[in-house]
């Protein structure tokens, strides 16, 4: 969890008006450090607004979800964790490309919302689709479970992120991979306040510091956002 060069269609300003520009875990609170703040799950009004924006078909325009995929590398046969996976709408796109996908996400209303799309899926795409629910400082992976760590529009939700990524390279497998993709910290029609954005750079010490080595860093690809590709050491 892409460039474009002209300006967003008017189709997705609309969208994204009308639904109060909300992106991935916009009803996050603040809370303890070193923990994923807590969504708001008081609301069904509130998630199934943010589902119209995660799910619009306009999306595909500027996440360019194909692109993005092609920047992990082989997926077929490796098990990847989606880190905050939302609506899944990374998850099952990555599935159909033969991957085993763990969708983590810490909101409830998330978790029953995949499990009930993943229903409507093919056997095949249900057998390599796991969709766990994480509490807010706990991914609840196991030990070297995983190839591969994906992040999209999450990473600036993480406080004390660099014991939270230390503790997390015990889940991933030697020479596994985190992927990270979030907004620049620019002005952009929609996306998070500016303030609540993480630098490129920082994110790259962030990770430095956790013990990874800076693979990738791509700002051309996706208009809006960033793409880090980091090794666990």
């Amino acid at each position: 969890m892409k460039i474009c060069s002209h300006l967003i269609p008017i189709t997705i300003l609309i969208i994204l008006i009308g639904s109060g520009c909300k992106w991935i875990n916009s009803n996050i609170h603040s809370d303890e450090a070193g923990k994923i703040n807590q969504p708001d799950t008081t609301s069904n009004k509130a998630f199934e607004s943010d589902v119209e924006v995660y799910e619009s078909p306009d999306r595909v325009i500027w996440q360019k979800p194909d692109l993005v995929i092609e920047q992990l590398g082989q997926v077929d046969g490796k098990v990847i964790a989606d880190l905050g996976a939302g609506t899944g709408y990374f998850s099952r796109r990555i599935a159909y490309k033969g991957a085993t996908v763990i969708a983590i996400d810490i909101d409830p209303k998330a978790i029953q919302w995949m499990e009930e799309q993943k229903a409507k899926f093919p056997v095949e795409i249900r057998d390599r689709l796991v969709i766990r629910q994480a509490d807010k400082n706990d991914p609840h992976l196991k030990r070297n479970e995983v190839d591969m760590v994906l992040l999209v529009n999450t990473y600036s939700y993480i406080t004390d992120r660099v014991p939270y990524f230390t503790k997390l390279k015990e889940d991933i497998r030697k020479g596994g991979n985190v992927v990270i993709i979030d907004f620049k910290k620019i002005e952009t029609p929609f996306g998070p306040p500016l303030e609540d954005r993480i630098d490129v750079a920082d994110v790259e010490k962030e990770l430095r510091d956790a013990g990874y080595d800076i693979l990738k860093v791509d700002e051309e690809s996706l208009e809006y956002q960033y793409i880090i590709k980091a090794q666990r050491q």
